[in-house]
């Protein structure tokens, strides 16, 4: 069975404060809607895509989770997880039309750079 979730990390040469502050511009530039679980705070952020990011039209509904782990006070780690969800918000493991998850990813980095 294919697995539909993707996972990326990335090291930002900024502190985690700026990188956070610049992942909720982001997930909000690209038209998502924070979940409650979010902590910006704490570095972690959680968003739905509901079958579009920006102005793209997805097949499917799209969770992204977003940590910030500081590994020195000018750098930090960005660990992204995103994979589709149905829509009550359980990850879907079958009937994923496309890549949405990696289209989501690679818009949410492309925003982050």
């Amino acid at each position: 069975m294919a697995s539909y979730t993707i996972t990326e990390s990335k090291t930002y040469n900024q502190a985690a404060d700026a990188v956070i502050k610049s992942a909720v511009e982001a997930i909000s530039q690209l038209g998502g809607s924070q979940s409650k679980k979010s902590k910006p705070e704490a570095g972690r952020l959680e968003a739905n895509f509901n079958k579009k990011i920006g102005s793209q039209p997805l097949n499917n509904r799209i969770q992204l989770e977003v940590n910030v782990t500081s590994q020195s006070a000018e750098q930090c780690t960005v660990s992204i997880v995103a994979y589709p969800v149905d829509p009550v918000g359980q990850k879907l493991m079958f009937g994923v039309q496309g890549q949405p998850a990696r289209a989501v990813v690679d818009a949410f980095l492309g925003k982050m750079d």
